[in-house]
């Protein structure tokens, strides 16, 4: 019912197992789950490891350290967490895990890996089930520099640089943790005249910041492919991995498979297309049909998107996400920008996630014959470009919205829910701002 709080009741103080709406159309045989609420909120009776092929976790260990690794050692160790035969980059781990045949694990030391280390420029991909785990701390991947020299150029400071597609500050964020994007401008004059830019001068960089950058200030991301896994058609598992940057996302599977794909306290951000009308998203999944599964992972700042998940013509995809984030994604002019996406027939259960401020688009956007149960979500639109939706389910889409809130403003139009031909179903849900809008044959109604 519209307008009901999420004030935690009695009732919930313990687990309670929350069934799964009979239309969702989950296949339960092969993905079986147990949802339940209780103080902590929803969550899954989940343990991420059981969801990959087993093989992965008793195969080969193959180590990586950026700071100490020889890509010419064998990567092996007397146990796990023995970096002293460590390689210096996880692609040289992909290919010595792939020559022995059979699953294996990447074992990588917590640091900073740059440019093409993760899948050299996707020449370098896993062949067999595998898993990429950052050993007790943050493994973080960039498309590009983590330290740049700058020189002063009177009015600008510059570096030689080429390939480079979107340029953030690290050292100032926005409202929700994230880099602060400057504003690509024409040429140098232009760059000179124009505080917080940045411009391509032939391959070298210029960036106006009112001052000198430090050498860990400012983020230029390159025309790299990010964790990308074109033709890996395996069972995949990431934890501790954050990706920035990426021509095709920071996080993109693409083969025609049947497997699953699981991260765990991951994150996937800053997607960066080599030019403006190519724009990415964060998080791209196409064409799996199997279980993708995310935990304690975030999608945010992409070019577009910042989680999309296509069936794209392999039926079957299945999708959970527990405690899941997505913010401030849509740049370069993009439209129909969401933190949030599903289509085709893709099957979608979101558990506590938070999602927002996206750019030209929806905040969560259910479309085609996708179904979805959005269970102790938020969704906040602010966008400006004249309409502001919250949650949207089009066409033939079904969406259940459980004890979830939607707060929409700043536009001519805010909507804290949309049903456009889609059908949505709401129990508690919570409308902080915005109206309720059912067109083109599409309703809203209780559960």
């Amino acid at each position: 019912m519209l307008g009901v709080g999420l004030d935690l009741r009695p009732q919930f103080s313990a687990e309670v197992p929350v069934p799964l709406p009979a239309g969702l159309g989950w296949n339960s045989e092969a993905h079986p789950v147990r949802i339940t609420r209780g103080i902590g909120g929803f969550r899954s009776e989940t343990v991420p490891r059981d969801l990959v092929d087993p093989a992965i976790w008793s195969g080969a260990a193959f180590h990586v350290d950026a700071a100490s690794g020889d890509d010419a050692n064998s990567g092996l160790g007397a146990a796990d967490g023995d970096f002293a035969n460590a390689k210096r980059t996880i692609w040289a781990a992909f290919v010595a895990g792939n020559s022995t045949e059979a699953p294996y694990r990447v074992i990588v030391k917590p640091g900073l890996y740059a440019e093409s280390d993760f899948t050299r420029n996707g020449n370098d991909e896993p062949s067999q089930p595998v898993a990429v785990i950052g050993w007790g701390g943050e493994v973080r991947y960039r498309t590009g520099p983590w330290q740049v020299s700058w020189m002063d150029q009177g009015g600008t400071f510059s570096t030689i640089k080429s390939a480079v597609s979107r340029v953030f500050r690290t050292d100032v964020l926005t409202a929700r943790g994230h880099y602060t994007e400057l504003a690509e401008v024409a040429d140098v004059a232009a760059c000179t005249a124009t505080p917080d830019s940045w411009c391509d001068d032939g391959g070298t960089v210029h960036v106006n910041i009112g001052g000198a950058p430090g050498p860990g200030d400012i983020a230029l991301m390159r025309s790299f492919h990010g964790a990308r896994f074109l033709s890996h058609a395996a069972d995949l598992y990431l934890e501790n991995v954050h990706c920035e940057g990426g021509i095709s996302g920071a996080l993109h599977c693409d083969a025609m498979a049947s497997r699953n794909v699981v991260a765990v306290k991951s994150s996937f951000r800053y997607s960066a297309p080599p030019t403006p009308s190519a724009a990415q998203d964060a998080a791209r999944l196409r064409r799996t049909s199997g279980l993708l599964a995310f935990f304690d992972c975030d999608a945010s700042a992409g070019a577009k998107d910042g989680w999309n998940f296509h069936e794209d013509g392999v039926a079957g995809m299945h999708v959970l996400m527990e405690r899941c984030t997505g913010f401030d994604n849509g740049a370069l002019g993009a439209t129909s920008c969401n933190a949030l996406t599903s289509h085709d027939a893709v099957r979608m259960i979101v558990l506590g996630g938070g999602f927002g401020h996206s750019r030209n688009g929806t905040e969560v956007h259910c479309i085609q014959q996708t179904t979805s149960f959005l269970a102790g979500c938020r969704a906040v639109a602010r966008d400006v470009d004249g309409t502001s939706v919250a949650y949207k389910c089009s066409f033939e889409g079904v969406m259940w919205l459980y004890e979830a809130v939607g707060d929409a403003a700043g536009a001519a139009s805010n909507l804290a829910i949309e049903a456009n031909s889609g059908t949505v179903f709401t129990r508690g849900f919570q409308a902080v701002a915005g109206g309720v809008s059912a067109a083109s044959g599409g309703s809203v109604s209780p559960f």
